[in-house]
């Protein structure tokens, strides 16, 4: 299985990814991650990346092609959660993965209404003392609680103006990836609103149906 997620933030990419390598066995391609693990082990590629990162720069299209190429091959199966993020992207992508011979299986669009979103994501509040994130609404922060006695907090990137700013970024530059994969006939939608073993099913369907 070799399926490529792509979403708003708050549909629950990062959840879908765990739940479908969990039940699969497919290795998760986070580019985020690989970008963490890459500074921290202060390799000659990671010190390059720290510098893009440093200067607030987003890291290039090669590079971070480069950082997954090793995991792609993977006979395992992969995930591919927060990469390509725009047609160019896309294209490096895919020349990768031909020169590796590697074919995807399905591109799962997670879809949810902005609205659904902004208050999914504003909702949240993250403990200072463990670091978890809460919901006001499905999973409130312990009272009165040992184990997490707070504060919780509500994140910077979490306030309605800059949730609805990265979706704005999302509806010009990520989500015209949907056209460019339905041409090739590998487009899935799935409703993200919908429960998160729902959705995995569903998912799970999809790529069957083709395999």
């Amino acid at each position: 299985m070799r399926i490529i997620l792509i979403g708003p933030q708050g549909a629950g990419k990062g959840t879908q990814a765990k739940r479908l390598a969990e039940k699969t066995g497919a290795r998760i391609i986070s580019t985020g991650d690989m970008v963490r693990e890459e500074i921290k082990s202060d390799s000659e590629l990671g010190r390059k990346v720290k510098e893009y990162n440093d200067r607030g720069e987003l890291v290039p299209d090669d590079i971070i092609v480069e950082m997954a190429k090793p995991h792609l091959g993977a006979p395992e199966g992969w995930v591919l959660d927060g990469f390509p993020r725009n047609e160019a992207q896309a294209r490096t992508l895919d020349e990768t993965l031909e020169e590796l011979d590697v074919e995807v299986d399905r591109v799962v669009a997670l879809e949810a209404p902005d609205e659904a979103l902004v208050k999914r994501l504003s909702g949240r509040r993250q403990s200072q003392t463990t670091g978890r994130i809460y919901h006001i609404e499905h999973d409130p922060p312990p009272q009165n609680s040992e184990e997490d006695p707070g504060p919780f907090v509500q994140r910077d990137d979490d306030t309605e103006e800059a949730i609805r700013r990265r979706l704005e970024i999302y509806h010009e530059q990520t989500e015209p990836l949907k056209d460019y994969y339905a041409e090739r006939g590998l487009l899935v939608e799935v409703d993200a609103t919908r429960s998160i073993p729902e959705v995995t099913e569903e998912v799970l369907d999809a790529v069957g149906e083709r395999a």
